[in-house]
């Protein structure tokens, strides 16, 4: 899909906390992994974001809710120019051909429901969404302050804290409009051209995955945050203590544990997670080096062996007869002169052919 022509003059966006320490870290990553590539470079870069410490990673959250006030700060005094909406992206009317030829106004309002009947039965919500609309309201009223992104995770946390009994209910309210869904889509009739869902056909493909590389069984373990290294050492301690406890249950188990630590408790996870990270670093350049290393000595034994290939010795090969004299195919293979050659001979001779006589 191309890229939306955008005015120059409005704001720019605001950048998440990942991008924002993701640009103030690349220098520094390069520099202490020189041999990296770029693929390897935004992994380790992603796996070190993984493992920060919580303080710490709430500076960057602080410097991105800094950055996103900046950028509501400037899109509120932001006058878009005749052909840009309110954010500075060009209006572009989006058609799509329908089934008869004519063009058909695709629905852009929505992502992934491009080109989609108006009249198709609306999906169903599951339980947490169901949950976040209802509550959405009440939420920003009581945390007035808060910015988009700080209610979606208190939404979240308020919602994973809930009774068993609370929760129930919800799910009951995903059921009910799951069955409504269920039902409606058992009357809905499409019209031409769309498929059972409400989509047009031509547009409602499946996109590929690419596969992905087969990882090198030789490649470092990539190291663990101090949380991993927490929760191998509880989850047996736990289970022995709820032999029946269910995997969800283990988790909020394991995650109320690990918020009653004590900073004193908790730097002994962080300092394990701290060698883990050297001992990956060091593990990486090692294994980038023997990488390189490889593809070099690969290289020269292909032009080594390249060298090493005989010549081609031409003496042994008559060039066909005219085919006015012999009536022989021009274009045919010429003939071989094998006399006073063994069959050995001749057979390496031929395995040595030029491409031409090979036709």
């Amino acid at each position: 899909m191309p890229k939306k022509a955008r005015d120059p003059n409005a704001p720019k966006r605001n950048m998440s906390t990942y991008l924002l320490y993701q640009n103030a870290m690349r220098e520094q990553f390069k520099a202490l992994n020189p041999g990296m590539t770029f693929g390897q470079l935004a992994k380790y870069t992603s796996a070190m974001y993984a493992e920060m410490a919580p303080a710490e990673k709430e500076a960057w959250i602080a410097r991105a809710d800094a950055d996103k006030a900046r950028y509501l700060h400037e899109l509120g005094s932001y006058v878009p120019p005749p052909g840009y909406d309110a954010k500075g992206d060009a209006i572009m009317a989006a058609v799509a051909v329908g089934p008869n030829g004519l063009a058909v106004p695709m629905n852009t309002t929505t992502k992934g429901k491009v080109g989609k009947d108006t009249n198709a039965p609306k999906r169903n919500v599951s339980a947490y969404l169901i949950y976040q609309n209802a509550m959405r309201n009440q939420f920003k009223q009581e945390n007035p302050g808060m910015t988009f992104g700080q209610l979606a995770k208190y939404t979240s946390h308020m919602y994973k804290n809930l009774t068993v009994e609370e929760k129930a209910a919800w799910d009951e309210r995903a059921k009910q409009d799951k069955d409504r869904y269920v039902g409606q889509m058992a009357q809905y009739v499409p019209p031409p051209g769309h498929d059972a869902k409400g989509y047009l056909l031509q547009e409602h493909q499946p996109k590929k995955r690419g596969k992905r590389a087969p990882k090198d069984p030789n490649a470092p373990k990539r190291s663990s945050g101090a949380y991993v290294f927490f929760t191998n050492e509880m989850r047996p301690i736990i289970n022995k203590e709820f032999p029946n406890i269910k995997f969800v249950e283990m988790g909020r188990v394991l995650g109320e544990r690990w918020r009653a630590l004590t900073p004193e408790e908790k730097k002994k996870f962080e300092d394990i997670a701290a060698e883990d990270k050297i001992r990956f670093q060091i593990e990486m350049q090692q294994y980038t080096a023997n990488q390189q290393a490889q593809q070099q000595q690969n290289a020269a034994l292909q032009a080594q062996a390249q060298q090493q290939l005989p010549p081609v010795d031409q003496q042994h090969y008559l060039p066909a007869a005219p085919a006015s004299a012999s009536g022989i195919d021009p274009t045919a293979a010429p003939q071989h002169n094998h006399y006073g050659l063994d069959p050995q001979q001749y057979q390496h001779y031929d395995a040595y052919a030029p491409p031409q006589y090979h036709q």
